[in-house]
C-alpha cells in the first residue's frame, strides 16, 4: 500500500474501501487556502497516472524565472507606470481604477506566478456580489488581461490565467440607427442650431464627438468639399502637482498646483482615425453659414474672444466641452421630437 505523505506533497494510498487516492497540492485557492486536488481509481498504476498529470499541470504553470515572483498588487503597480509611456491618459485613468478599487483589494495579495483561473473567476464573483455591473465587470477583464499578458512576453508566468477562466455573460447595447425619416429631420433642425452642424458631421460622416469638436479650420477645405480628422478634443483629469500628494487636502482637480487636466486637443484613438473625407454640398454649404455665424460672435464678443481655431466654440471661441456636448444633443433631440439616442451612436447611422 502506498503511504500518505507529508503537507504540501503529493501522496498516493489504498484506502479500506479498496479504492486508491493521490492528492497534489497545486497552489492557493481565492480565500488564500492551499489548493489540494484529489484523484482516485481502482488500481495504484491509474491514480499514479492522474497524480503525474496534475504535477505536470502545476509544474508548467510553475517554470518562471529564478526569484520569488511578486504579488499581483506589485506586478500591477509596475504595469501601470509602464503604461503610462503608451496609452492614453484617459485609459490609463481607468486602469488605475480598475486596478486599485476593485483588482487589488480582491485578489492582490497572490503571487503572480501562483494566480490561477479560480482566482479570476472568484475576482468577478466578487465584484458583483458587491454590485458592479457586468459591463464595468468586463472592463476589469479586460485590464487584468492586458496586465497578465505583458506578464506572460516577460516571461513572468507561462500562461494568462484570464484567458482560461470563465467570465460573466455580458450583452452589449445594440445600436438602434436612427431611420431616414429621423435623420433627415435632425439634419433640417441641426441647421438653425448653435454648433447644430457638428450633429450634422456625426450623422452625415461618421465623427466622433471628439473629433468634430477638436475639428479646425485650417483642416477644413471648403472649396473642393472635404475635411481632414487629424485630432480631438477630450477632457483629461487632473493630477497632483505638489510634492507630496497624500499631504494635499484637495483632490486632484482642487490641487492648487494641478496640472495635465483640463480640455486638451490630442491625437485620434487610432491610427486609421486620421482621414479626409469628402462632403457633400449641403454639408459644405451648412459649414459656410456656420463659419459666418462665428465671425459675428468673435464681432459681438469683442475683447472676450479666445482664438482657438476651432470649427465649433463657445460664445467666447473657447472650445466646447464634450459633456456639455452630449447634454445638448439630448435637448436637441427633445426639441426636434426624435426619440432618445446617444450621441456616439450617430457616427454608425452613417454607415446604416
Amino acid at each position: 500500500m502506498g503511504t500518505r505523505a507529508a503537507n504540501n506533497r503529493s501522496s498516493v494510498f489504498q484506502s479500506t474501501d479498496g479504492r486508491w487516492y493521490g492528492f497534489v497540492t497545486m497552489g492557493t485557492r481565492p480565500d488564500g487556502s492551499s489548493d489540494r486536488r484529489k484523484r482516485s481509481g481502482a488500481t495504484q498504476a491509474e491514480v499514479a497516472h492522474k497524480v503525474r498529470a496534475l504535477e505536470r499541470e502545476r509544474d508548467d504553470a510553475a517554470k518562471v524565472p529564478a526569484g520569488r515572483s511578486p504579488r499581483l498588487a506589485d506586478w500591477l503597480e509596475d504595469w501601470l507606470t509602464a503604461s503610462a509611456l503608451r496609452v492614453r491618459p484617459n485609459s490609463l485613468y481607468g486602469y488605475t481604477t480598475d486596478v486599485r478599487a476593485h483588482i487589488v483589494p480582491t485578489i492582490g495579495k497572490h503571487r503572480l506566478a501562483d494566480l490561477e483561473p479560480e482566482h479570476v473567476e472568484y475576482l468577478y464573483t466578487a465584484l458583483l456580489a458587491k454590485g458592479l455591473n457586468v459591463g464595468s465587470v468586463h472592463h476589469v477583464r479586460t485590464t487584468l488581461n492586458k496586465a497578465l499578458n505583458d506578464a506572460v512576453r516577460r516571461r513572468r508566468i507561462p500562461r494568462n490565467p484570464v484567458a482560461l477562466a470563465h467570465t460573466p455573460r455580458y450583452d452589449a447595447p445594440e445600436i438602434d440607427p436612427l431611420t431616414v425619416v429621423e435623420a433627415r429631420t435632425l439634419m433640417a433642425a441641426a441647421d438653425d442650431e448653435p454648433n447644430g452642424v457638428a450633429f450634422m458631421l456625426a450623422i452625415s460622416l461618421g465623427l466622433r464627438r471628439g473629433e468634430a469638436l477638436g475639428l479646425s479650420w485650417a483642416d477644413v477645405d471648403l472649396e473642393p468639399g472635404r475635411l481632414r480628422v487629424r485630432q480631438q478634443l477630450e477632457r483629461r483629469r487632473y493630477r497632483h502637482g505638489c510634492e507630496d500628494p497624500t499631504r494635499c487636502d484637495e483632490r486632484p482637480a482642487k490641487c492648487p498646483k494641478r496640472r495635465d487636466g483640463g480640455l486638451v486637443l490630442a491625437e485620434p484613438k487610432t491610427r486609421q482615425s486620421k482621414r479626409t473625407l469628402p462632403m457633400p454640398r449641403p454639408m459644405v454649404d451648412a459649414l459656410r453659414r456656420h463659419r459666418q455665424a462665428q465671425r459675428k460672435a468673435r464681432i459681438y464678443a469683442g475683447s472676450e474672444w479666445h482664438e482657438s481655431g476651432l470649427v465649433f466654440t463657445t460664445v467666447t471661441g473657447r472650445p466646447i466641452d464634450p459633456s456639455d456636448h452630449s447634454v445638448h444633443w439630448v435637448k436637441f433631440l427633445e426639441g426636434a421630437g426624435v426619440r432618445p439616442a446617444r450621441l456616439h451612436d450617430a457616427r454608425h447611422w452613417a454607415s446604416a
